[in-house]
């Protein structure tokens, strides 16, 4: 399941933006943002969630703010003047919601700080603005400040903020209402507060009335320690089936419900499943942005539901887990889906296989004994001989994973069903010269596999097993796209020429003085793994990348919702491309050929849903 890639997604979905930011700011063309209006500013709905912000902080933020907020990202040097540094408190002091929001969206160009409207949703920006602010603050300080509020301010102001307190009397500040507290700083509320109430605090150190304050900030944002999760009307019921043998007992009794906001679990549920198989969950949040998922344990072994959401409009649902009995035999494995990214890095190629496992049985697969390992093992994969810093998400080696030779196996069961497993592994291999000649096996049958190669001058490809797709722009990227559906077992080569070897200079980096191009850097590496690669994987796992790869002779785009989403896809590409050409990041010449490119997909979109509007496809 998707969900397990949560720590992935979470903490390093993204810094795309390091591939492509100028460092030579005293040539570019002055260019200004427009200066702070809070009429274009949109109040948030809901409030916003800084941990559904995190990924989008580390992607867009990072690169110059830093990972932590310190204002010590990798390209943070490069620019004109010093980054926001949001872990410090005098930073944001004076600074309200709004005005981050507005910068965000805005952006600031005169500080090379593009704008994120044509790339983020409202929401999405707040949901960013709410992680950068959790920065300079935490869960002890917040704690601290809950307590102060409780002693001092709850009285009036209620336990909620909401102005209702027992003590009230007149007109009270609503401290969740966010038209009001969006365009507040810290700084206007101390100086509110001590006007209202010099008595309340006067003996406080300032760190106790900025915790206090902090605490308040609370009621319209969730930070990220805290849950999101709001019960209400919702209610899921669901029977428990078992298959032809399968053990007719689940550990416990009971079914577990999860909550999931994105891939962040924010809440978990059980119930005791009754004399009849089934089950039910109720006082469920209705929130459609909220994805619930059941499971129940056999034998050591999780059978989840399918995915279930509930609205306003629709509260109410029905699934089923169903239990399967088990086998050793692997004949109905089968590879789902398979991507294969591989990164030419100075002296080393870097590769990511992601791996989307399923059962065409209706046993699960509980593995079988291998030579050298201890406990059973279900699928295998080889790796290169020569391949360093293997890792895993989802596992470690030795642990989940174990290898034997040049195999790596996973320890886990394979339940039935499409796509019910999947695997991420990454590993570097060191090479000497430009040439390197790549055979994978597959041991099972695979249904679709897609190969992106990181684009750059003078890289040469030959892939005979697999069909040339195009070369699509990714996550800011440049990727040679090829694919094979419908193959194996069997192998698949790859001759790569035109490697960097070491000590060579990326030439993606490279400054085009002619065009007057301003230069660019690349990001650092980590245990040889390229950060963009990185964020293309996260891109991958959550469906960004999904509609790239789903073109030509890979996977057909033919309903119209597929359609639609491809077309949302290509014009907010056309958007970022036109967006980093008015930074200067990219050439006039490199912007016409890839613009033109995506407005060619975009018109062959175009083209085929009128086509499925007038033959009445859906």
């Amino acid at each position: 399941m998707l969900v397990a890639f949560a720590t992935l997604v979470a903490t390093l979905l993204g810094w795309v933006g390091w591939l492509t930011l100028p460092v030579a700011a005293q040539d570019q063309p002055a260019r200004t943002s427009p200066p702070y209006d809070p009429t274009q500013v949109t109040v948030p709905t809901t409030l916003p969630f800084a941990a559904a912000g995190r990924a989008s902080y580390l992607e867009n933020c990072a690169p110059c703010h830093g990972e932590t907020g310190l204002a010590d990202g990798p390209t943070a040097a490069d620019l004109p003047g010093p980054a926001t540094a949001f872990a410090d408190a005098a930073a944001l002091w004076e600074r309200s919601p709004a005005q981050l929001f507005h910068t965000t969206k805005f952006g600031r160009l005169e500080k090379l700080m593009p704008p994120w409207a044509n790339q983020l949703t409202d929401d999405e920006i707040w949901n960013t603005v709410a992680y950068a602010w959790s920065l300079h603050t935490d869960a002890d300080r917040h704690g601290a400040g809950a307590q102060l509020y409780a002693e001092s301010c709850a009285a009036c102001h209620g336990v909620t903020g909401a102005g209702d307190g027992p003590e009230a009397t007149g007109e009270v500040n609503d401290f969740s209402d966010l038209a009001y507290t969006t365009f507040v700083s810290q700084a206007a509320w101390l100086e509110g507060w001590q006007t209202a109430h010099p008595d309340i605090g006067a003996d406080w150190a300032q760190t106790q009335k900025e915790d206090v304050l902090e605490y308040i900030r609370t009621f319209s944002y969730i930070p990220p320690w805290a849950s999101p999760y709001r019960p209400g009307a919702g209610v899921i019921t669901g029977t428990v089936t078992f298959g032809p043998d399968a053990p007719q007992q689940l550990e416990g009794g009971n079914v577990f419900l999860d909550a999931y906001l994105g891939f962040d679990q924010i809440a978990s549920f059980t119930a005791t499943v009754g004399a009849d198989n089934t089950f039910r969950f109720a006082d469920l949040a209705v929130d459609p942005n909220i994805t619930y998922l059941a499971t129940a344990l056999a034998d050591g072994i999780s059978y989840t539901s399918g995915m279930v959401s509930l609205t306003p409009e629709q509260p109410t649902a029905t699934t089923n887990v169903t239990i399967y009995a088990v086998t050793d035999s692997p004949d109905a494995i089968r590879i789902n889906r398979a991507h294969w990214i591989l990164e030419s890095q100075p002296g080393a190629l870097v590769a990511v296989q992601i791996y989307l496992v399923g059962n065409d049985g209706e046993r699960t697969f509980v593995g079988r004994t291998v030579e050298g390992v201890d406990v059973p093992v279900t699928v295998g994969f080889p790796v290169p001989a020569d391949a360093v810093e293997l890792s895993f998400e989802n596992g470690a080696l030795g642990d989940r994973f174990r290898r034997v030779g040049d195999i790596v196996y996973d320890t886990m069961p394979v339940v039935p069903g499409e796509n019910s497993q999947q695997i991420i592994m990454q590993y570097a291999i060191p090479h000497d010269g430009s040439a390197l000649d790549l055979k994978q096996e597959f041991a099972y049958p695979v249904d679709s596999l897609s190969l992106l190669i990181a684009n750059y001058p003078n890289l040469r490809v030959d892939a005979p097993a697999l069909t040339f797709d195009s070369i699509q722009t990714i996550q800011g990227a440049e990727y040679q796209v090829w694919g094979q559906t419908g193959f194996g077992p069997g192998v698949v080569e790859v001759k790569l020429q035109g490697l960097l070897e070491q000590g060579a200079v990326d030439p993606r980096a490279a400054t085009s003085s002619s065009a007057g191009q301003l230069a660019t850097i690349d990001p650092p590496m980590e245990a040889w793994a390229t950060w963009v690669m990185i964020a293309l994987v996260g891109a991958i796992m959550v469906g960004v990348v999904g509609v790239a790869l789903q073109r030509g002779t890979l996977i057909p785009v033919t309903t119209r919702q597929e359609l639609h989403t491809l077309r949302n896809t290509l014009l907010t590409q056309i958007a970022q491309l036109d967006d980093q050409h008015a930074l200067g990041q990219i050439s006039d010449a490199d912007w016409l050929r890839r613009r033109a490119d995506l407005k060619a997909q975009l018109m062959d979109v175009v083209r085929r849903l009128e086509g499925a509007a007038h033959t009445g496809h859906t």
